[in-house]
């Protein structure tokens, strides 16, 4: 039996309205949403795959470039494959040196947001500060968030127990709390809450010790995300 493999990954989402002129001349007017996801084995010193400050160019980008245009005057291949390949492609090139190689994808989807499905969700308020950080960096002053912490079904073979020691353990040890102090052996960026909402789900809501616990989303914003997925052993 071969060892999992961990990997930690971060969303942070770019809203932008636009128009695309189709082959037969008709417009296609959409609101887009672009996801960009990034990837890595292993967290830098702070707790972070890449701090979602660094995709600051590509929000400038799509701002400039894609919102309120027709997409046809930038994008080579309209349709929502190729403008997520024409902004990957893009910010490999453009994004700060140690952001790029751990970029996975950006995907695009059209219409409003919509809630995932087939997932179980737990919000909660919490407070932190981030230690490590460049000076005047935002996150280093204290300050919370409304998180969602969110497993999905396929993860858990009893998905029925998640929610409730989720939310029980969140409200009683978490909710209201600054998170420096709940869990003090981490800097409490989302990376390290996801990978340890996942160690403390492995022998509860799995009932095997010795399994690695299931894939944890935590989300601190409406556009942000951060998850942990221990992988299985083959």
């Amino acid at each position: 039996m071969s060892a999992a493999t961990p990997v930690y990954r971060i969303g942070k989402t770019f809203r932008f309205e636009a128009t695309r002129e189709l082959d037969d001349g008709r417009f296609d007017g959409n609101s887009f949403t672009a996801e960009a996801v990034l990837s890595s084995r292993v967290l830098s010193p702070v707790g972070f795959v890449a701090d979602f400050g660094d995709l600051r160019p590509l929000k400038q980008y799509i701002d400039a470039v894609l919102d309120h245009h027709i997409l046809n005057d930038a994008v080579e291949d309209v349709t929502n494959e190729g403008i997520a390949d024409h902004l990957t492609s893009w910010a490999r090139a453009q994004l700060p040196e140690h952001v790029a190689p751990v970029l996975e994808a950006i995907r695009i989807r059209t219409g409003r947001p919509q809630q995932p499905p087939l997932t179980a969700f737990v919000a909660f308020g919490a407070s932190h500060q981030l230690h490590g950080l460049r000076a005047g960096h935002p996150c280093g002053r204290m300050h919370g968030h409304s998180y969602v912490l969110s497993v999905p079904v396929s993860a858990v073979p009893r998905l029925g127990d998640v929610p409730v020691l989720l939310r029980n353990h969140l409200r009683n040890a978490v909710h209201g709390r600054v998170l420096n102090d709940v869990i003090p052996s981490l800097n409490p960026t989302s990376e390290n809450l996801a990978r340890h909402f996942s160690d403390w789900l492995s022998d509860r809501a799995i009932g095997d010790a010795g399994r690695s616990g299931p894939c944890v989303r935590v989300s601190e914003t409406e556009t942000t995300w951060a998850e942990y997925d221990a992988g299985r052993a083959v």
